[in-house]
């Protein structure tokens, strides 16, 4: 969870569409059904950019902006709209808990309804969890709670939607769809401040995350592409 204190603010007008290019899998697979989506994009000025590379050679060590896709972390905003949320992510300003830049936000956040909303080009690299943001895709949720986010139909069969579709699109396995509650198991948790190794927060606990990874895959499998038919010899 990303702490959402600010008050809100004027929104600004969205950015361009930018869409995500699918990172290649083996074996080859086909698109998953993509979920309507809102395009609302926060700036992301030349300023944030810059701070956003700085971020990611102090934290991880690498010289990028650019997320390499290999798990998707769920969370719940903590406050009661999309307004919020962005209102939140918008600015470039350090965030009040651990107070760098750039500021925080997730990829994607998803309304009490079941609308979609994404925030940033799928592989902009957001701060929403600690150690994994090089390498995962961020979904907030609007709510205040593991129970409040399972318990709304719309809202968790939009979630089941983006999460398929992403993961398919980056061959991502169920058992990296993850709670930010268990950031600090995953595999790809990496941080190079030593003082925020073992950081994370309690949205989304193992167990609210074993019934979300359940409903998961009752959807099926990633669809595969058909494979390439030969000519007679």
């Amino acid at each position: 969870m990303v702490a959402l204190l600010l008050a809100l603010a004027a929104l600004a007008t969205p950015a361009p569409e930018v869409s995500p290019a699918p990172a290649a899998a083996a074996p080859a697979r086909a698109a998953a059904p993509r979920p309507r989506l809102t395009r609302r994009f926060i700036p992301l000025t030349a300023q944030r950019r810059h701070d956003t590379a700085a971020y990611a050679r102090r934290h991880y060590g690498l010289d990028t902006t650019t997320v390499q896709p290999r798990a998707i972390v769920e969370h719940w905003t903590e406050n009661d709209s999309v307004d919020a949320t962005w209102n939140t992510f918008a600015p470039n300003v350090p965030d009040v808990e651990l107070h760098e830049r750039p500021g925080t936000c997730a990829q994607f956040v998803i309304a009490r309804s079941g609308r979609i909303f994404q925030l940033t080009p799928v592989t902009f690299l957001c701060r929403h969890t600690v150690g994994l943001n090089w390498a995962a895709i961020g979904i907030e949720h609007v709510g205040h709670s593991d129970g409040q986010v399972l318990g709304n139909a719309a809202q968790l069969a939009a979630s089941l939607r983006l999460t398929r579709w992403l993961r398919c699109t980056y061959d991502i396995p169920v058992s990296d769809v993850i709670g930010h509650a268990e950031s600090l198991s995953s595999p790809f948790h990496r941080e190079r401040v030593a003082s925020l190794r073992r950081q994370t927060h309690d949205d989304f606990q193992p167990a609210a995350m074993n019934r979300y990874r359940a409903r998961l895959r009752a959807l099926g499998e990633c669809p595969r592409a058909a494979p390439e038919r030969r000519a007679p010899s």
